[in-house]
Order: C-alpha cells, then sequence, then structure tokens
C-alpha cells in the first residue's frame, strides 16, 4: 500500500481547485460537499509516486505547507483553526471557526490490508477485491474511509477512530539541519548521556580548562580568592556546559553511526576511555584503529559521494574525546570542521539514511524531506538522489522500500531520468490558492523556470558527462526514449542516465568542434565529452574538424567520436535504403507516419490535419529523399502541398506516439531495440571518457615526482639526478600536441642546466632548477589562463 495523492482544501495557501470548480464539466466528488450539502468546493488534489516524488515551487507556493498536510492527514494530530487559509470566504473569528481539511487515497492494498480495513469499518463491505480507498479528516473530525462500489462512492465510519492507525503508513524525516560534529566525548559514547561538561564542545571545553589555568594562581590560591573569583568561575562553566538541543542532536547522530551502522559494542567505548584514564596509548589506539576499520566496512562512503572515491571518515583519538577527520584523495587529513558544510551535511543525512530502522510492524513508511539542497553542491545533490532512489528501491533485500516524498528549490535534485515525479505548485492571485500544474515535465521548462526562478536548460560541462549533439531533434529522441526503456526497466548497459549525461545541442553538425572547444579547449581540468554525429556529409565534416582540433591541437579522442553509421547494422533495423544515417532513421515508418498525423494535429488547421491523417505507411516513398526525415515530409506534402515538417516538431511528436498510440507494437518493439543498441554504443564511449579524466592526471604525476624528487634532494642535486627526473617525466607524457609543447620545455631545461655535461657535477643553480621544476607542473594551467 502506498499513498498515491493528498487532498487539501482550506490549509494554509491551499484554498480549493479554483480551476476544477470553473470548469463546465465539474461533478463534485462526495468529499468535495460541505456539511451543508448545497456548497461544493473541490479539494487541491495532489498525485504522488509509488517511489519518489519531487515538489517543486516559487517561494510561498506552499511546498513544505504540503508536507505538513501529508502529516496532519496521516496522524490526525497537530490540525489546528489557526492553519485555515486565511483568504477563504469561509475565514471568520467567531465561535464557528473552522478547521482545514485533508485526505489521502491509497493504491495497491494487500490482502491483509484489506482485511484490516474491513474490520475497521462499522458497516459491511460488500467487495473485499478493492485495492484502493480514500481517507478524509473533514474539520478535524473523526476520519471517514470512501470505497468504490460499482459507480458510486460508499462512505464507511469507523468503528474506533484509532481502529485505521496501524494500517496506515508512518511518515519519518532526515534532519536537514543537523550536521555531523567535529568530535563526541568517550564518555557520552560510554553510556554518560548528554547533560554534563564533559560531553560539552571539545572546543567549548577547551576554552574553559585554558581559562582555569590562565587564572590559577589569582583565583584559587586562598579560600579568599576562590570566594572572590566564584561569580567568574560560574561564568566559564555556564559558557562551557552548553548542551543546547541541536547539540543533543549531533551527539545522538554520532550514536547512530558508530553503534547502529558500524555496530560497534557499547562496552569498547568503555574500555577506550579505560584505557585513556590509565595511560595505556597502545592499547587504545589499537582500540580506535579497530573501530575504523568497522566504520570503513559499514560506510562505503566511496559509492556514494562521487566528488571523492578515496574518501575516508576516520576516527582519531585526542585526549578524551574521538575526534573526525577526513582523508582525501590527496592523502591529507583534515578535522570536519576544516571541511565543506555540504561535505558535513551529506555525512548526517547518509548515517541517517543507514541508521534508519522500519517499524517492527512492517507497515508502510513515506519519507518526508524539506529543502535538503541547503548545504549540497550541485555534485552533492545528485549524489543525495541515489540515496533517495535507494530508499525507494532498495538494492539491499533486508531493507523495504519507502514512498519518498522531498522538496526542493534546486534543479540539481531533480532526476532527469524521472520527468514523471516532477509536481509543480504554482500560488495563484487574490482567493485563488496553490494550485497543482499538470504536466509540468512535458511542458518543456515552463512553468518549471518560475518554479526555480531561473531557466532550467542543459547545463553543460557540469556533469559527469557531456554528449554533444547536432540539434534538438537529437536531445528530445534520446530523452524520451531513454524515459521509456526505463519504464520498461532495460539494463543500465542498454540506457543512457540523463543525471550522469547531459545533453547539450550544438545547433548543427559544423557548430559541434567549436562547442567541443568550450568545453576542452581553455582549461587545462577538461570535463568529459562525447559526440554523437550524422553519417552525412556534414557530419564527415564535423568529425575531420575534430580530429584536426582547433590551432592543430585535438581536443577529443576519435574513439568518443560516434556517427550513427557505426553502430552495429546487425542490431538497428531500418527502413531506409542507406541504412541508418541519421537519428531519424531509427524511427519504423509506422511510428513515423504517426508522429506526422499528430504534428498535423498541432499546427494545421483543422481542413489540412483532414487530409494528412489519411497518410500511410505506403505513400512513404524513398526515391529522391535523403533518409527518414526527407521520406516522411515529402509524404506530407503530397497531402498537403508546401507542408513544412519541422524536425524537432517531429521528435516531439514521435514521443508523444511512442507514449499514446495504440497499434503500433511491432514498430515499438523496433524502435526500442535500436535505441538500446544506439545506447550501449553511447554508454562505451561514456565510461572511456569518465576514466580518462578520473584517471591520474599528467600535472599530477608530474607534481608526484617532482614531490618525490625535493624530498630526495632538498637543497642541491647532481646533473644525473635531473637527468633522471626530467627522464621520468617525459616518461608520463601521452602523445597530445600539449605534451609536446612540455618535451620541449624539458630539452629547454636540460640545455639552460648542462644536464648532459659533465653528470656528476652538481647543479648550479639549484634554486633556478627547482622554479623551472614548477614551471613545468603548471605550464598547462598557465597556457590556459587568460590575462
Amino acid at each position: 500500500m502506498f499513498v498515491s495523492a493528498v487532498y487539501l482544501r482550506f490549509f494554509r495557501s491551499f484554498n480549493f481547485d479554483y480551476l476544477r470548480k470553473a470548469h463546465k464539466s465539474f461533478v463534485p466528488d462526495p468529499w468535495d460537499v460541505l456539511e451543508s450539502g448545497d456548497l461544493q468546493y473541490p479539494f487541491v488534489k495532489v498525485p504522488l509516486e509509488d517511489s519518489v516524488t519531487t515538489i517543486v515551487g516559487a517561494n510561498e507556493s506552499g511546498k513544505s505547507q504540503l508536507l505538513s498536510a501529508i502529516k496532519h492527514a496521516l496522524s490526525g494530530k497537530g490540525i489546528e483553526r489557526g492553519d485555515f487559509c486565511r483568504y477563504s470566504q469561509f475565514f471568520a473569528v467567531n465561535k464557528s471557526m473552522a478547521y482545514p481539511d485533508f485526505g489521502l487515497e491509497f493504491k495497491n492494498l494487500s490482502a491483509s490490508e484489506r482485511q484490516a480495513l474491513t474490520k475497521a469499518c462499522k458497516g459491511r463491505v460488500s467487495d473485499d477485491g478493492f485495492e484502493n480507498f480514500l481517507l478524509f479528516r473533514i474539520g478535524a473530525k473523526d476520519p471517514v474511509i470512501y470505497l468504490r462500489q460499482g459507480e458510486e462512492w460508499a462512505t464507511y465510519t469507523l468503528r474506533d477512530a484509532n481502529a485505521v492507525a496501524d494500517l496506515l503508513p508512518s511518515w519519518f524525516e532526515i534532519d536537514a539541519t543537523v550536521a555531523l560534529p567535529e568530535s563526541v566525548p568517550l564518555k557520552y559514547l560510554a553510556g554518560g548521556g548528554a547533560a554534563s561538561l564533559r560531553t560539552s564542545p571539545r572546543k567549548e571545553r577547551q576554552v574553559f580548562i585554558n581559562t582555569l589555568m590562565e587564572n590559577a594562581s589569582s583565583w584559587f590560591s586562598t579560600a579568599e580568592q576562590i570566594t572572590v573569583a566564584a561569580p567568574s568561575v560560574v561564568s566559564a562553566f555556564t559558557s562551557a556546559n552548553t548542551a543546547t538541543g541541536n547539540r543533543e542532536d549531533q551527539l545522538l547522530l554520532v550514536e547512530d553511526l558508530l553503534l547502529k551502522v558500524a555496530g560497534i559494542d557499547r562496552s569498547a567505548f568503555q574500555e577506550l576511555l579505560n584505557a585513556v584514564d590509565a595511560s595505556k596509548d597502545g592499547f587504545a589506539n589499537g582500540i580506535v584503529e579497530q573501530m575504523n576499520r568497522e566504520l570503513a566496512a559499514s560506510l562505503n562512503f566511496p559509492r556514494w559521494w562521487s566528488q571523492d572515491h578515496q574518501f575516508e571518515l576516520r576516527l582519531t583519538l585526542r585526549d578524551q574525546d574521538l575526534v573526525f577527520t577526513i582523508r582525501d584523495r590527496t592523502g591529507t587529513e583534515y578535522s570536519a570542521d576544516e571541511r565543506s558544510g555540504g561535505l558535513k551535511y551529506f555525512l548526517s543525512y547518509f548515517v541517517q539514511y543507514l541508521s534508519h530502522e522500519p517499524p517492527a510492524s512492517g507497515a508502510p513508511e513515506i519519507l518526508l524531506m524539506d529543502e535538503p539542497d541547503a548545504y549540497l553542491s550541485s555534485s552533492g545533490q545528485q549524489d543525495l538522489l541515489r540515496i533517495f532512489e535507494d530508499f525507494a528501491h532498495p538494492q539491499d533485500p533486508k531493507r523495504a522500500p519507502c514512498q519518498v516524498v522531498y522538496v526542493t528549490h534546486s534543479p540539481f535534485l531533480i532526476d532527469k531520468n524521472h520527468g514523471e515525479r516532477i509536481r509543480v505548485l504554482e500560488k495563484g492571485e487574490g482567493d485563488e490558492g496553490t494550485r497543482v500544474v499538470r504536466n509540468a515535465s512535458r511542458n518543456h521548462y515552463e512553468p518549471l523556470r518560475s518554479a526555480f526562478g531561473g531557466f532550467v536548460g542543459e547545463t553543460t560541462f557540469i556533469s559527469n558527462c557531456n554528449l554533444m549533439l547536432e540539434g534538438m531533434s537529437d536531445q528530445i529522441l534520446l530523452a524520451g526514449m531513454s524515459a521509456r526503456l526505463r519504464q520498461q526497466k532495460a539494463p543500465a548497459l542498454d540506457n543512457i542516465d540523463l543525471n550522469a549525461l547531459t545533453l547539450v545541442p550544438a545547433g548543427s553538425a559544423s557548430h559541434i568542434p567549436y562547442m567541443v572547444y568550450l568545453a576542452r579547449g581553455r582549461d587545462a581540468d577538461r570535463p568529459a565529452v562525447i559526440v554523437l554525429l550524422d553519417s552525412d556529409e556534414a557530419g564527415d565534416k564535423a568529425r575531420k574538424g575534430l580530429q584536426r582540433g582547433p590551432q592543430g591541437k585535438r581536443l577529443i579522442d576519435t574513439d568518443l567520436i560516434l556517427q550513427l553509421g557505426d553502430v552495429p547494422g546487425d542490431k538497428v533495423a531500418s527502413t531506409a535504403p542507406d541504412g541508418v544515417r541519421t537519428i531519424e532513421d531509427l524511427i519504423p515508418l509506422a511510428i513515423g507516419v504517426s508522429a506526422v498525423k499528430r504534428y498535423a494535429n498541432d499546427f494545421l488547421e483543422p481542413e489540412q490535419s483532414q487530409q494528412v491523417q489519411s497518410l500511410d505507411v505506403g505513400d512513404v516513398d524513398f526515391s529522391d529523399c535523403d533518409g527518414t526525415h526527407e521520406a516522411l515530409a515529402a509524404a506530407a506534402q503530397s497531402k498537403v502541398p508546401g507542408l513544412h515538417l519541422d524536425k524537432v516538431g517531429l521528435a516531439r511528436s514521435v514521443i508523444d506516439s511512442i507514449r499514446h498510440s495504440t497499434g503500433l507494437d511491432d514498430a515499438l518493439h523496433i524502435m526500442d531495440a535500436n535505441f538500446r543498441a544506439l545506447f550501449r554504443e553511447l554508454n562505451r564511449r561514456q565510461r572511456q571518457a569518465i576514466r580518462e579524466i578520473t584517471s591520474e592526471k599528467t600535472r599530477d604525476k608530474i607534481k608526484r615526482l617532482k614531490r618525490a624528487f625535493l624530498l630526495d634532494h632538498p637543497a642541491s642535486a647532481t646533473r644525473a639526478d635531473a637527468t633522471l627526473l626530467l627522464e621520468d617525466i617525459d616518461a608520463v607524457l601521452d602523445d597530445s600536441v600539449d605534451a609536446e609543447d612540455l618535451r620541449s620545455e624539458i630539452r629547454r631545461v636540460r640545455r639552460r642546466f648542462e644536464l648532459d655535461d659533465d653528470p656528476n657535477e652538481m647543479i648550479n643553480d639549484f634554486d633556478a632548477f627547482r622554479d623551472e621544476l614548477e614551471t613545468l607542473v603548471y605550464r598547462e594551467v598557465n597556457e590556459a589562463q587568460q590575462e
């Protein structure tokens, strides 16, 4: 069972569904009618997905209020008159002040859930085969159940107001306001509780101790001095002993991490505390090291934190505290406070995710989260999406699936693979209240743009990998088919992940070489890029331009360029005589003809559209046509002379056809196979591009060689030593133009310091040689800098 919809009426910014009430075909449901019987005010209905639902909207649009409504509707608690919609015509300040109304729809009931609901209802449920029901809390009264009985809705009251409580899902939240603390006292972990000086933040305790030590001679030398200093001592103690509510939440978070997630027994912390008190440093360090092994094994954090796959969260013993330190890919260890707030909050979310325990009753759950993007970078937000996905579809068979509803302002917390999950809330004018924008994900950025306060388009060069495309029609077809294959549970190798691959339309094939230059030719740190081109004259020319590169410097490996004609011919089926040359050639004619008819309905006058509706597959002739698009355009023009079949419009119509048309099963099977073959080729190139940027950069290799050389030779070195170093640097270079330029610099350094002469002689000016090494390390970066 899951919550399939939330109903709200007269709640804060939600008044009622004014659009539905104003519609000429409006017929109220039983719950839309007020108790008086003659007034009809339809609820605002917000559909929810059974997995993950993303709520977006402008400020004050009611996003957070929707989460509150779910809590009120599930529990019946916290419903107050003060939450009644202020601009409702029923808002009053007399004795008849009303309460807001809430409802929930539940679907996919199991047999046991149907039995429990039947038992809870006073009246006998005539059909126990129902799979959904609705529950409404009108005016803060006992809940009422609605079941569909034939064509009518049957109303059932409950034997007991709490009878259905055990049946309903429970909600829980991930606290987005609590970050992982810098440290935790051993006394707390050993069971000493939180409300004491020993469990106050470590820095505050250090300040208190330092204050006492600095004033010891003037405060504690005599009994009289102690009496005089008492107010100062109390003030210092009070400042240090600040176990605030947030501090207690932080300590509970650490307790969950170390005891629940890492599985460390509480007695181990008592043993560690005893070892510290007894100055058994070796024993204490051994305990901490074993704790770190348990922590690393249970967290497996590199799997979830894409920004650094060598990330480690470690415990370090300092006095009577365990301090959290972080070791990153540089091998450097930092305290938690030295890293970004985003990392600490992501750690907090991650720990709460791992430590969550479902109810013992096995009842379904729903996770509610309000704006978790506040502290996270764009990459961190993408990582959080994967945690949400694992809540809904856990990879661990021991974890039960959990429904997720979250509110966000960030475009980076939108799952591009699942546009159907987006719900856009929009606040109307005056007494209209908040409404749900229908089909927001299909309206292509409006009203998403307004909801986010900025244009939410494809953002080039910030994703894990960028796919350069010739035009928007490619983008539409790839994204649409990706969504279709995802619904069919196609294997990951046969589909593209739109959260990890940014689709970048260049406008035409001729623009792609320059787009690649913008992405990879202006900086030393280059994002991953792959390219998809048509197998026509323009595509061939663009490929040659990419192979040559600007100023003769190739910016992308030719293995990362895919022309559509390179997709294995035995994996695709095309009706085009010349095979697959453009992306439209992957579309079977039956689907193409259906799309042309939809296109005509959208853009032509009714009379002209009617002429196009007679179009048939047999009318499509490839004679004198270059591919499927031109053949479809010619067939359409045979019905309506002069008709322009726009590529973007056709692509949108194709996606609509595969969503809604009937009788196309055979053609859809072919189209699915065609795009799976294409996605397989793109995926292989994407993996290669990602491997290139995640492998150690040449600059880092030179840094490592330089660092090792200077450790061995801090003040001087022989010419032979320097020669060996430069040979090692030369060996790590590839065959790129930039590498050849660097080799030229190496030859210049050899000449300047006469390294080929008298190898046993010391380098004359070692400081200058050290500076030249720095020049080699940062040459690529400096070349890319602009004045």
